[in-house]
């Protein structure tokens, strides 16, 4: 059994659990935070993964985004409404600890999200299993471990998903999907669909209903995709772009 972590979040939330507000008097606060907190918390949260997962298995890979990605290539306002929000502290020179100290990976222009989706998809680990409480990761098949329980994404299952982002958009990563369309429209547009064929059909129609081009349903779908072995070409560094016409 190999754990594929979200590093990102991992690193992130456990800075931000340890700053502490410190009260000088009544006008002057500060923030502080002990490295060692969060270290220790890194810790105590790999344990219950491995227990929750019951099996130790390999050694944990951190999985880590680097920046910018190819989808701020291909759609410059990607998450750019968090541009100038403040980072907890400690989190650069923890994250250069984290990787220090535990096996990790970082693909050239990939989020960690799709780190965690490619050596989940490849073959080549034992037992694979995600372990992140991000949406995004539902559509990869395989095991997940999001909240308390271990999960089976269907391949079904993680195709629908991704073809729903595709309507819906993300506001947290700022792209748009099509407009008005929330969770349950977007499931009534795709309906009883089980192949990806059809659910692409389905979303294609309603983008082109709505006075969209062909080439909005394939943006979005591209920015909603996190990353499956074959996407990616290990040795450009290119990313294989969701093409329709590979459906057909």
């Amino acid at each position: 059994m190999t754990l594929l972590i979200d590093a990102d979040y991992l690193l992130y939330s456990a800075c931000c659990a340890c700053e502490h507000d410190i009260r000088w008097d009544e006008d002057i606060h500060t923030l502080s935070l002990d490295e060692r907190e969060v270290k220790d918390l890194v810790y105590t949260k790999l344990d219950w993964m491995k227990l929750a997962t019951d099996d130790p298995g390999d050694d944990p890979i951190m999985c880590c985004s680097d920046h910018p990605t190819f989808r701020h290539d291909l759609f410059r306002e990607y998450k750019e409404n968090r541009l100038g929000k403040r980072k907890p502290l400690g989190l650069r020179d923890l994250t250069k600890w984290l990787k220090k100290t535990f096996k990790h990976q970082t693909y050239s222009g990939l989020e960690g999200d799709d780190a965690m989706g490619i050596l989940a998809t490849n073959g080549e680990h034992n037992r694979p299993i995600i372990v992140s409480p991000d949406k995004d990761m539902r559509t990869i098949p395989g095991l997940l471990l999001a909240k308390d329980e271990l999960e089976i994404i269907s391949s079904t299952e993680a195709n629908r998903t991704w073809m729903l982002q595709t309507l819906i958009g993300d506001s947290a990563d700022n792209y748009p999907g099509l407009k008005g369309v929330g969770p349950k429209t977007a499931e009534k547009i795709i309906g009883t669909a089980i192949d990806l064929p059809n659910m692409w059909e389905k979303v294609a129609k309603a983008y082109l209903k709505a006075g969209h081009t062909l080439s909005d349903a394939v943006l979005n779908a591209r920015l909603s995709r996190i990353l499956r072995h074959g996407d990616y070409n290990h040795d450009t560094g290119r990313v294989n772009l969701f093409d329709p016409i590979s459906l057909s």
